[in-house]
């Protein structure tokens, strides 16, 4: 998927002319693993608590399991697209993969709750969420879409949890026991996380190099298609690493210049190391 639903209609991102890598871009994925663990707790409770005899249970059961599932993948994919292999005026294949998978588990959260909730209430939420994904693609400097990119992982994400505990299927079965299950799911995804966080930290740079470079070889970056109608791939080089490239791979690894965190970062192009 090459197009948001915003590029569709016409409306093109300017975030892309000034996007690249930032740490607090790349925590913020992590925004999107509450309701994960909020989907999981619910439809673990569902089948243990509710009347599985009841077919619109057994739906919400199914549901809920896959948009834990969903939601899981979408930070992972964020985390991909938004953080490590993220160019200036381009789109990585993980990107697009992002692209296509946020949106389709976001708008398949809606109408899941949109079976348990208003028209109307659903209706906001969707807005809501458009708005802040519109707010971000609209940024025209770096530290901009960083503030912005940020606020809209967190909003989306808290829009996915609010419409994973409210208006809950088998309410009266579930309440009680669903605390403990969701202290636990999301102790899980916190444990889960901090765990990669910290081997990441630890890793030798070389292995951490090793191993951009293998999914980089995956990435296909191409020209975004706000900037252009064709598809560019950036393989296609006479043997000169744009700067773009050199700065995402160096800021991955935190050998980039010093910055105020955790906004101002240099973002143009940096020297070779010899």
């Amino acid at each position: 998927m090459r197009h948001t639903l915003f590029e569709v209609f016409g409306l093109k991102s300017k975030s892309c002319k000034v996007w690249d890598s930032h740490f607090a871009v790349g925590l913020s994925c992590f925004a999107f693993a509450p309701s994960a663990a909020a989907f999981w707790a619910v439809s673990l409770c569902l089948f243990q608590f509710a009347d599985l005899e009841d077919p619109g249970v057994w739906i919400q059961v199914i549901l809920y399991a896959l948009l834990g599932v969903l939601y899981t993948l979408v930070v992972i994919t964020s985390y991909l697209a938004d953080y490590l292999f993220i160019k200036r005026e381009q789109r990585s294949l993980y990107g697009r993969v992002d692209i296509a998978l946020a949106s389709g588990t976001f708008f398949l959260s809606m109408f899941d709750y949109f079976l348990r909730a208003t028209f109307l209430e659903t209706l906001v939420l969707v807005l809501m969420a458009m708005s802040a994904f519109a707010w971000s693609g609209r940024s025209e400097s770096f530290d901009t879409w960083v503030w912005r990119h940020c606020c809209w992982h967190v909003i989306g994400g808290s829009i996915a949890l609010y419409g994973a505990l409210m208006h809950l299927p088998s309410a009266s079965s579930i309440t009680t026991p669903l605390p403990q299950y969701l202290l636990l799911m999301e102790g899980l995804y916190i444990a889960a996380i901090a765990t990669f966080l910290a081997l990441r930290q630890n890793l030798q740079l070389e292995r951490k190099e090793e191993l951009w470079d293998s999914w980089a070889v995956c990435a296909n970056w191409q020209l975004h298609p706000s900037l252009g109608d064709g598809l560019q791939s950036l393989e296609e080089s006479d043997g000169e690493d744009p700067g773009c490239c050199t700065f995402t791979r160096l800021w991955a690894f935190g050998k980039t210049r010093g910055h105020c965190w955790p906004i101002s970062l240099h973002a143009g192009p940096l020297p070779k190391e010899p």
